[in-house]
């Protein structure tokens, strides 16, 4: 039987030595990207596995991750795309390093303070990715004290490594939009007030109407959770109450809510109210109209977020955090195809 292939038999397909092999196969700098390329295009053809129970043991990691998602399952799977595309960006990162994922689900800030002690006991880890985190954050004592290295999907209050999408750069831009549009009264469906993306998108949608000399109305910012039927109810009581001409939604899913509200109450999307929203996924993109987005681009999310991780494993100082800007994407729910 043919023997397994060794990183000194890739070194030799590459044309490289076996330390820049290790190098490439380890996702480390001071490697081109030609070389990297030529490496695993090596161990791909030889069949080559790194030995990783040897390298634990050498280092003793688990070189296994964790995933913590304190949010309801509803909302998990009610998210069109964006855990899917987050969760891709985390896959393809942690498969360049040879680390494995596994998901803690968490349905409210209490289940997550158990997965996260559950988690620190056992060091069933070496690092933890907290998805969403809140105005408070209940658990972050117990991840410092026990010195367990960690990295917020979204920006914490408290001084903590994070990846983010730059929320207020988002609002900006969606608000902005609909303003060069020739929109004064703009309604904002925001999300939970106590995740702090919802804070920093609500500061965003202000500063855009401000720097625009039009006066914010609070009556006009409304909250709903992150779901469809939770959307709908929200924009389905004010629609009455209130005169606006466009509506700003923080996520896909409450658009498509607060368009069948404005369409049971017999408004057209975009003749009567203009709608753009934040996440630009399968869900925007075939509905009816196609919805006018700001892309997160969460699929690099998560992928800086896994790499940002391994950086704190290695012990690298790595303290400013990493935001990822936000793109408009025009689309009809504006009015955009009817101007041009």
């Amino acid at each position: 039987m043919r023997s397994p292939a060794t990183i000194r038999d890739v070194a030799r397909r590459a044309g490289v030595a076996v330390s820049t092999a290790s190098l490439a196969l380890n996702g480390k700098p001071y490697v081109s990207q030609e070389v990297r390329l030529r490496v695993l295009q090596a161990a791909e053809e030889l069949g080559y596995y790194p030995n990783m129970m040897a390298k634990n043991l050498a280092d003793g990691r688990t070189r296994n991750l964790g995933l913590i998602t304190p949010i309801s399952l509803e909302h998990l799977f009610a998210s069109s795309g964006f855990f899917v595309h987050l969760i891709r960006g985390m896959h393809r990162a942690t498969a360049e390093h040879g680390y494995t994922l596994s998901l803690h689900i968490a349905e409210s800030q209490e289940e997550a303070v158990s997965r996260v002690q559950t988690v620190i006991r056992g060091r069933r880890v070496d690092g933890l990715l907290i998805t969403n985190p809140t105005v408070e954050i209940p658990y972050l004592h117990d991840l410092k004290r026990h010195r367990i290295p960690f990295v917020f999907i979204g920006r914490p209050l408290e001084e903590a490594r994070y990846v983010d999408n730059d929320n207020m750069q988002v609002s900006r831009i969606g608000t902005h939009h609909l303003i060069e549009h020739g929109h004064s009264k703009i309604a904002f469906l925001n999300g939970p007030s106590h995740f702090t993306f919802c804070v920093d998108r609500m500061m965003g949608y202000r500063g855009a109407l401000e720097e625009a000399g039009l006066t914010y109305n609070e009556r006009l910012v409304w909250h709903s959770e992150l779901v469809e039927p939770s959307a709908y109810k929200v924009v389905w009581e004010q629609i009455p109450n209130h005169d606006f001409t466009a509506l700003f939604a923080g996520s896909d899913v409450q658009a498509l809510g607060a368009i069948r509200a404005l369409r049971a109450r017999g408004l057209r999307v975009p003749q009567d109210v203009a709608v753009v929203c934040v996440n630009d996924t399968d869900l925007a993109r075939h509905s009816t109209p196609p919805l006018t987005t700001v892309d997160l681009h969460e699929y690099w999310l998560g992928y800086w977020a896994v790499k940002r991780l391994i950086q704190t494993i290695d012990g690298e100082e790595t303290e400013h955090p990493i935001l990822i800007p936000g793109d408009l994407v025009p689309r009809e729910s504006c009015g955009c195809q009817a101007d041009s």
